[in-house]
């Protein structure tokens, strides 16, 4: 551990948990839980490199705030990038439209940074922490059946495993998230999908418009590029400390798309026809579907849950996937995050329809709007209201880059949570007697140590 470590409450009942899923969000869980004294065993299908991928992502604030806490600041410093301007172009033509500013104030305010790095970087740095802490971490064991009621696991190998709870964190196409559904899912496709691909910074650069090169060498501070383009967008930004470039080209298209990050790379796309000089090695297509909303993240039985992807499939690629996910982790045992999850939700999907705008009048008037912003020196996302004040997606962004979601948790439970926990304690004393422990066993004790 490292950096701004935060103390922690040691749990006054240690419990077994077993997580399925070695991603962001179950490593994530697996190092909240151990850092408070539970016992926790990971299950991760691939091996130790094929679950962490190549491709970038975005750290909003309100991540790294919660890893801060956790004493990650001087991992993810110097494994990632701080980036404080966004710059939007024309997809086609390569025009600038505008800059937005992620300024000192904003991070104060928010406690955290905007960091860019990879999966495999932020993967990487949550394994050793949550080892470090005391997590059993088991690589090539596929979870092919789950009993909870028994809170049991079978693996493809055949072993049998049991824990006191199991936290589905295996995407939004695992088996986890189907049992918390009771069925199969209706998955719609969104009209969107995205390629995800990684190119040298010097072939990146080669390939700009030669106003974005211009603008490249005056503005500092590792910028996220935003093309927006007919049905069509991109962003950009680099990784491994600048050596390369992380793209995500977002389009449109009206038939159904398959594909995830679990699949074979995918063919050179037409689409990217203009880099196949130097284009990248592997490209890999993601569709971008529309998922049910759960009614609930807990099965019936108690004994099993679901976070990250399993719980809410957010677009891939954008600002808040991450993010969200280490917040699921954080709050483990106290209060899914669930209003600030719907901002996020819903600024992701706007942001994609935003730079995907086809041709025709609403794209012109938001170029024209970026255009007269920058001229005139504002953020081009601030400001959309007649009396100047600030507009509804500025003020989205900041309320999701300030909320902390162990706060929040912790002021429910001062105000609720005493509350249930007198109601059910009866009930739940029996269960626990009983050798019966269910989700709703957790949430009283998590009450019983940030009251501690």
């Amino acid at each position: 551990m490292n950096g701004e470590a935060s103390s922690s409450s040691a749990a006054e009942l240690k419990i077994h948990f077993i997580i399925v899923g070695g991603g962001i969000a179950g490593l994530s869980a697996a190092l909240a839980l151990t850092r408070v004294g539970h016992r926790v065993t990971l299950l991760e299908k691939g091996d130790s490199k094929s679950n962490r991928g190549p491709g970038g992502l975005h750290l909003a604030p309100n991540g790294t705030k919660v890893l801060f806490h956790w004493g990650l600041k001087d991992s993810l410093k110097a494994a990632g990038l701080t980036s404080h301007p966004l710059l939007f172009s024309q997809y086609h033509t390569g025009q600038l439209l505008g800059i937005q500013l992620w300024d000192d104030e904003l991070l104060r305010e928010t406690r955290g940074e905007f960091l860019l790095m990879t999966h495999g970087n932020l993967c990487e740095i949550l394994h050793d922490a949550a080892v470090s802490q005391g997590a059993e971490i088991r690589y090539n064991a596929k979870v092919v059946d789950i009993e909870p009621e028994d809170g049991a696991v079978k693996l493809a190998s055949g072993e049998i495993l049991q824990a006191d709870i199991i936290i589905g964190a295996d995407g939004e196409r695992g088996l986890c998230r189907r049992l918390v559904l009771g069925r199969e899912e209706r998955i719609e496709p969104s009209g969107l999908g995205l390629f995800d691909l990684q190119f040298g910074s010097q072939t990146a650069t080669q390939e700009m418009a030669q106003e974005e090169k211009r603008l490249l060498e005056k503005v500092q501070g590792n910028p996220v590029y935003v093309a927006m383009g007919n049905s069509a967008g991109a962003t950009g930004y680099p990784i491994h400390q600048g050596r390369e470039i992380a793209f995500h080209f977002f389009f449109r298209a009206e038939f159904p798309l398959d594909g995830g990050w679990d699949d074979p790379p995918t063919a050179k796309p037409e689409l990217l026809r203009r880099l196949r000089r130097n284009g990248p090695q592997q490209v890999t297509r993601v569709a971008l579907n529309k998922y049910e909303e759960l009614d609930d993240w807990v099965h019936e039985s108690g004994r099993l849950l679901v976070i990250g992807q399993a719980a809410h499939p957010i677009p891939h690629c954008g600002i808040q996937v991450a993010s969200v996910a280490i917040e699921d982790a954080a709050v483990l045992g106290k209060l899914p995050p669930e209003a600030a999850l719907r901002g996020a939700l819903d600024g992701e999907v706007s942001m994609i329809t935003f730079i995907t705008t086809p041709d025709g009048p609403e794209q012109d008037a938001r170029n024209a709007n970026m255009r007269a912003k920058y001229r005139a020196g504002k953020n081009v996302l601030e400001g959309d209201t007649s009396d100047g004040g600030e507009g509804e997606q500025w003020v989205q962004i900041r309320t999701i880059f300030g909320y902390d979601c162990e706060d929040e948790a912790d002021n429910w439970w001062v105000q609720w949570g005493l509350l249930r926990a007198r109601a059910n304690s009866d009930g739940q004393n029996r269960q626990s007697q009983m050798g019966v422990f269910s989700w709703s066993d957790m949430t009283v004790l998590s009450v019983d140590e940030s009251t501690s």
